[in-house]
This record gives structure tokens, C-alpha cells and sequence, in this order.
């Protein structure tokens, strides 16, 4: 059992493109700074593409129907994408040849790997490759997914989709979607898409020597970090143990707005909760010193969480927050979770205890 990525998509024309070369890329408004504002969506876009790892399903949605893509390649243990061109900093730091190219979809411009869409300069500096197979372009009705979704009492990563255009799917979610394209007779023919793909170039694999820790100036920039690579949270994890991992994930009862999301969720593919709709590792993180606002979403978290599982499902859960430091006292936060809820400061490497 593994993880899926939820893209939804805008028309046919880019669905059959995607489908027929095996890969998507996120339109992007390139970036030419040599690092992104702290308030930049550069991070936020690459957190996504770093919950990708080989064997993650790839899913695309488009006016009220679930197409299959097939599984993402590339790396087994660390994000999974490739650098497309020097539109981003990543890119240019590690001499991206630009492999596939949209342009003359568009309007080209005289910036290579950049075309003008609705009037802006967008790129594709990511790109996820997956495997085709027999199944890649059967469909299902959405709705298929929602009404099985239904039997659980809580908000999920799909249906609480709402104004999102990528979002990561649990085990759970991904196994329904899976069992509903296998027994689905409605296929998408694209054969006739083009073919964009450059073979000739080099196709470069993200690594994790890619990235350093100890220089994000965003939380989603260590967002990504820590979702490209497990081993800067090593320590809050059971190595042992088979993950796969969400992000942004919904953890509270429905609402209209405002729902409370995790940063970083971990599915114990082993040992899954709830046919792994409820994970069993949960990771808040703070980019700066952590407070006891911190230490009350968590909390909040935990409380719904208690509500909706049997104790036996509760005692597997366990939260962190990561932080480069904390500033909570025991007398302004509820002690009612203290044994649920672990402090980790990137800053020593280490364990914080509450005082």
C-alpha cells in the first residue's frame, strides 16, 4: 500500500499530453533570484512534488471524473522529480538541461523553458515522471470516490480539495481509488497527444545533496526539507518502520472553512489506522520558536483524534513539533497530551522537555 498525488487539471488537451509522456509539471512563474521570499510559492509547490517516491499513485482530476496515471519514478527513499531547466534556483544550481518543453503550446517567449499563459510568464521547472500501464487512462466518476469516502466520519485529503490544484492522498484514499479504476470499464484514448518529451537531454533526479537544513528562511521551505528527506527528522521516527507520507492534512471534524491540517503526516504501511485514512506519526512544524499555540494545535488534533478512534488506534498515534526552539511552560498549555506530543529542536538536534 502506498501514498497517491491528486492533480487536477483545467481540460482534456493537457490530461491526454500528460497521460501519453508518463509525467506532469506544475505551471510556474519562473524564478530567477538566487533564493525565494520567505512568502514565496516556490517551497509550498516543491513540498508537494516531495511527497512523491517511487510507486507513489499518480491520480489527475478533471470536471467531475478521476483519471489514473500510472506510478511515479525515480527514487525510493527521498522526493522523486526531476529538474527541468534553469527557471528555478535548484535548476540552476545544478545545471538543468531543459528536457521538456511546452512552448509551443503557448506563446513562446525568448527565455528558454518560459511561454506566456492568460498573459503571464509561467515554466515547468519540476517534473514527475510515472510508469504507464494497461490501466493509465481509465476513469472513474468522482463521485465513485466520494460515496466510499463517506463511510468515514471525517475530513480527508480529497474531499476537502476545495480550492487546492495538488494535494497528497492517504493510503487509504489511494487504495479506494485504485479498487474503483480496476473494475472500471471507461478509458481515455490519447493516443494522439504529442509527444514533447527531449530523450537526447539529461534527465536530472532530484538528490538530497540538493538541499541544506540549516538555510531555510520559510516554513514550507523546511516543509519540503523534511518531506524530501526523512533523515533530518530521524530521530522522531522509527527507522525500522515503513512509511509513506501526506502533507496538509486535514485532521479535525468537517467544517465549512478553516479546517485544522497537519504539516507532515506518516503512514505506517505495516500498522495502518483506520485502513490508513488516520496516520499514525503526525509532524507540526514552526520555523522559528515554537509557542504554546504550537503545543494547542497539536492538542487539538489529539482531542478530535480520541473522539474517532478506539484506544487501541489512539495508542499507535504519536505528534511531534519541530522547531529551532520552544518557548512552552507546562502552566499555559492543557497536560492532558504530554505524553502524546514530543518536542524536537532542529538547533541542538535533540528533544526539548516541557518545564
Amino acid at each position: 500500500m502506498t501514498n497517491g498525488l491528486f492533480i487536477t487539471l483545467s481540460n482534456e488537451e493537457d490530461l491526454k499530453l500528460y497521460l501519453k509522456n508518463g509525467l506532469y509539471g506544475f505551471l510556474f512563474e519562473p524564478l530567477f533570484k538566487a533564493k525565494p521570499s520567505a512568502r514565496s510559492p516556490y517551497f509550498k509547490a516543491l513540498a508537494d512534488y516531495a511527497c512523491g517516491r517511487e510507486g507513489t499513485e499518480i491520480f489527475f482530476f478533471l470536471k467531475r471524473r478521476i483519471y489514473y496515471g500510472g506510478k511515479v519514478k525515480g527514487n525510493k527513499d527521498i522526493a522523486s522529480f526531476y529538474l527541468n531547466g534553469t527557471t528555478s534556483p535548484l535548476g540552476r544550481d545544478n545545471k538543468a538541461e531543459l528536457f521538456w518543453d511546452e512552448s509551443s503550446r503557448y506563446e513562446a517567449t525568448h527565455k528558454t523553458g518560459v511561454f506566456i499563459v492568460k498573459g503571464m510568464e509561467k515554466s515547468q521547472p519540476f517534473i514527475i515522471k510515472f510508469e504507464t500501464s494497461n490501466d493509465t487512462g481509465k476513469f472513474i466518476a468522482s463521485d465513485d470516490l466520494y460515496f466510499e469516502l463517506g463511510n468515514y466520519p471525517f475530513s480527508l485529503p480529497s474531499n476537502s480539495l476545495q480550492g487546492m490544484s495538488f494535494c497528497t492522498l492517504t493510503p487509504g484514499e489511494t487504495s479506494i481509488c485504485l479498487d474503483l479504476i480496476n473494475k472500471s470499464k471507461n478509458k481515455v484514448d490519447y493516443s494522439s497527444a504529442m509527444d514533447l518529451l527531449d530523450s537526447d537531454k539529461a534527465h536530472i533526479l532530484f538528490s538530497k545533496n540538493m538541499i541544506d537544513i540549516s538555510t531555510f528562511v520559510s516554513e514550507s521551505e523546511l516543509e519540503f526539507d523534511l518531506t524530501a528527506n526523512f533523515e533530518f527528522i530521524k530521530k522522531c521516527i522509527d527507522t525500522s518502520k515503513k512509511y509513506v507520507l501526506c502533507r496538509q492534512v486535514p485532521i479535525s471534524p468537517f467544517k465549512p472553512k478553516n479546517a485544522d491540517r497537519a504539516d507532515i503526516c506518516l503512514y505506517d504501511i505495516n500498522d495502518l489506522i483506520k485502513k490508513g485514512t488516520i496516520p499514525n506519526v503526525i509532524i507540526e512544524l514552526k520555523k522559528d520558536r515554537a509557542n504554546f499555540h504550537a503545543y494547542e494545535q497539536v492538542a487539538r488534533y489529539l482531542k478530535w483524534l480520541e473522539k474517532i478512534l478506539n484506544a487501541g488506534e489512539y495508542q499507535k498515534i504519536n505528534c511531534f513539533i519541530v522547531a529551532r526552539s520552544f518557548y512552552i511552560r507546562l502552566k499555559k498549555i492543557r497536560p492532558f497530551y504530554s505524553d502524546k506530543i514530543k518536542l524536537f529542536s532542529l538547533k541542538t538536534n535533540s528533544f526539548v522537555e516541557l518545564k
